[in-house]
């Protein structure tokens, strides 16, 4: 019963007891493949760039120090009203000063104009997305021709998590994931294994194109 709880907090975090032993998890756990992927995305200061599923802010936090004082905003997709209350907290500075902006929602049907960002990105999230295709076409169309998304992962951690339950919720099916990228206009789509501090990680691209129909 803990271990199917605890799964389904990872999926939307709750502001209960299970909910705050998930956020801890998930600062524990996720630190550094979200730094990962900001770096990844090379964000200029002036780029609109969002992130989906921002948990408690870490990606955030670092994205806003490449936009900080530049013309650039940041966006935040999240559907746990728990998550974004710890996340504004984390990103207040952001937040008073009109470069950061955090919603509530789904990647289902996003609150965001169609080619309006440089650049998304996202971590340990699209496990748990219902409709890969319409998540996808959904990113695809908010961001700009020739643009990039990038996803960050640990294969080897979520294929533990997977078995022994807390991921039961979620499908980690990256070959899946990767197809459907594909299969919606996305372009170059690749997935590549990197180290931080000796620990492997993987980065998946995709790229928009010139989107012309």
């Amino acid at each position: 019963m803990l271990i199917r709880t605890f799964a389904k907090n990872l999926r939307q975090p709750q502001k209960t007891i299970v909910g705050r032993l998930a956020k801890y998890f998930l600062i524990k756990r996720s630190r550094g493949i979200e730094i990962a992927a900001v770096e990844h995305c090379n964000i200029k200061p002036d780029y609109n760039v969002l992130e989906v599923g921002f948990g408690p802010g870490l990606g955030l936090e670092a994205a806003y120090q490449k936009i900080k004082g530049g013309k650039g905003k940041l966006l935040g997709l999240d559907l746990s009203p728990y998550m974004l209350e710890i996340a504004a907290k984390r990103l207040s500075e952001g937040i008073n000063n009109k470069q950061v902006e955090l919603h509530l929602g789904s990647v289902m049907e996003m609150p965001f104009e169609t080619n309006s960002l440089d650049r998304i990105f996202h971590c340990n999230c699209f496990y748990f997305w219902p409709d890969f295709d319409k998540c996808v076409q959904e990113l695809y169309r908010c961001l700009k021709p020739n643009s990039l998304m990038i996803t960050t992962i640990n294969y080897e951690k979520i294929k533990f998590s997977k078995k022994i339950g807390i991921l039961r919720y979620g499908n980690i099916d990256v070959e899946h994931y990767m197809n459907v990228l594909s299969k919606n206009k996305f372009e170059n789509v690749n997935m590549k294994t990197h180290k931080n501090e000796s620990k492997e990680y993987q980065v998946i691209s995709a790229f928009t194109g010139s989107k012309e129909q």
